[in-house]
């Protein structure tokens, strides 16, 4: 833009001061950059002072030039103050501007505007060019800007179904962490019972080695007891055996005198050839007594020492 502008601005400062208007129309100067204008109709002399005017444009010769359009059609396009030319008749006419062969200042100018035209034709037709590249390039630019947004589109979408994955895999994850808690208060209540049972079985096996041990203690007393009575009756049967055997020998002494007495006395016997007084059979009887208590004091000692026995082999 600030090229075409110093084109411009160069264009306009190039023409002649007293060039006429091209039937093109001139490119005009950037109003940036030019001076401000003037009113020419104040600057444009009568032809009773024209004589003193400056000559410097075609309005402001002594014998000024008429506008060609002004003089054909009564009619300028331009305003008085902006033609270069008188819009009276003054009895010289420029020339037609259209005429490109013709020595006018219009034709001249017609040369310039022209060759302008065909250069900025030129410049034109390189833009388009480059404006035509643009557009490619920014064509291109949009596709691949769609590509970009439709694969960015596309990574939204994964991202969201990650995150939806996430989200499930999280919840998921906390139900699994509640269900583990649960066990674990579970395990721990378990774990509790475990101990109170553990402390109970440990009770009472303090308690049954407790008893186990009074037992055992009970069990060596009465052992002990036992064996006292059992020595205490066994010496007592020693006792009894021996006075058994001290009266069985008392009364086989006796028998022997008896029999002695009722065989050699000469007193009467019986049918059985014993004496009258049956003191043999008596006697006879008492040993047998004495024999029988004898035995049953002796299998008596013998159950007694087998019972004895067995209490102690099973402890």
């Amino acid at each position: 833009m600030d090229q075409r502008h110093t084109q411009r601005n160069n264009s306009c400062a190039s023409s002649p001061k007293g060039g006429h208007p091209s039937y093109y129309q001139r490119p005009r100067c950037d109003s940036r950059s030019a001076s401000p204008k003037k009113d020419l109709r104040s600057d444009t002399p009568s032809l009773a002072d024209s004589k003193n005017a400056r000559v410097t444009k075609p309005k402001n010769f002594r014998t000024p030039l008429t506008c060609f359009f002004w003089h054909h059609t009564g009619d300028c396009k331009k305003p008085d103050n902006q033609c270069l030319y008188a819009h009276y008749h003054t009895g010289l006419v420029a020339e037609p501007p259209i005429s490109y062969q013709g020595k006018a200042m219009g034709g001249a100018t017609a040369k310039k505007v022209l060759g302008s035209i065909n250069q900025r034709e030129e410049e034109v037709a390189l833009r388009h060019r480059e404006v035509y590249d643009a557009e490619q390039r920014l064509a291109s630019a949009h596709a691949a800007l769609n590509e970009r947004e439709q694969a960015v589109y596309q990574r939204e979408q994964v991202v969201v179904e990650r995150e939806q994955a996430v989200v499930e895999r999280e919840q998921a994850v906390y139900q699994r962490e509640q269900a583990i808690y649960q066990s674990e208060q579970t395990f721990y209540q378990r774990e509790q019972a475990v101990i109170e049972r553990d402390t109970a079985v440990t009770a009472r096996e303090q308690a049954n080695h407790e008893r186990d041990t009074a037992f055992v203690a009970f069990e060596e007393g009465m052992l002990r007891k036992l064996e006292e009575d059992y020595h205490g009756v066994a010496a007592t049967v020693q006792q009894i055996r021996r006075a058994v055997s001290n009266a069985q020998r008392v009364l086989t002494r006796r028998r022997e005198q008896v029999l002695y007495h009722e065989n050699f006395s000469g007193s009467p016997q019986g049918a059985r050839g014993q004496g009258r007084y049956g003191g043999s059979i008596a006697i006879d009887g008492a040993i047998g007594a004495m024999g029988g208590l004898s035995q049953q004091l002796s299998e008596a000692e013998v159950q007694l020492t087998n019972q004895i026995h067995n209490a102690i082999r099973i402890e």
